[in-house]
């Protein structure tokens, strides 16, 4: 007698009433490019579109076959293109810290099969007050973050958008420094005072598809950090 296995029932398939978006998220695997590789973060969603799961598997296998080639993004869309054939409205989210210089610059990516595509950079940087500057000569110095977000239909290049962040601080800080490399740091610093405020304008001046730019100063002299925010949208209604 001839026993023939019975295959459980999907219960991803079932109906649901209200529609939700499921995934993955904090999925690490490797990237390759041409003699390079670098670890990614990816969040994956798509809408259940009145099912009661997400097929997370699938969400993994397309992220697997599509993790090489010379830039993130065209992976990314191809993730897309690949989940979307099965669940349609995949949206993805990429997060790495990319090297540049002695810095790793935390760069979060967010998009989906067409459409623009959403930057989020975050540099660090240093900052010297303009106004104890002019009060005894000498600009307190702090180190400093600054938060740039932005929306593009065109594919950034992440050592010229670092190379222009780092340029809105009064210096950037390194990671090996004697003493007379010091000296110079401190003394281009002090030659280019700036207030939080200051960095969040230069950076709009360089960036002008930013939709938000923060900057957080981990303030020296005081209890308090300094910050400095722009918005699109907010300032509108300034």
């Amino acid at each position: 007698m001839e026993i023939r296995k019975v295959e459980p029932p999907d219960v991803h398939e079932e109906y649901a009433e209200v529609n939700v978006l499921g995934g993955v998220s904090n999925l690490i695997h490797m990237h390759k490019g041409n003699g390079w590789k670098i670890p990614i973060t990816y969040s994956v969603l798509v809408p259940t579109q009145n099912r009661r799961g997400v097929h997370m598997s699938r969400l993994v296998s397309a992220i697997q076959r599509n993790s090489e080639n010379e830039r993130i993004e065209y992976s990314m869309k191809d993730i897309c293109k690949d989940v979307n054939r099965t669940q349609p409205g995949c949206r993805i989210i990429c997060e790495i810290q990319y090297s540049y210089q002695d810095q790793f610059i935390p760069i979060t990516i967010k998009m989906r099969e067409k459409g623009s595509i959403q930057y989020i950079f975050r540099r660090t940087g240093i900052t010297a007050c303009p106004c104890s500057k002019v009060m005894v000569g000498i600009g307190h110095m702090q180190r400093a973050e600054l938060t740039l977000k932005m929306v593009s239909r065109k594919i950034q290049d992440f050592d010229n958008v670092a190379k222009k962040m780092g340029a809105c601080f009064s210096t950037i800080p390194k990671a090996h420094l004697k003493r007379e490399d010091e000296g110079e740091k401190i003394q281009e610093a002090q030659s280019k005072p700036k207030f939080a405020e200051d960095v969040v304008r230069e950076c709009l001046t360089s960036f002008s598809i930013a939709i938000s730019i923060e900057v957080r100063s981990f303030e020296s002299i005081h209890l308090h950090d300094a910050t400095a925010y722009w918005s699109r949208q907010e300032n509108d209604d300034l």
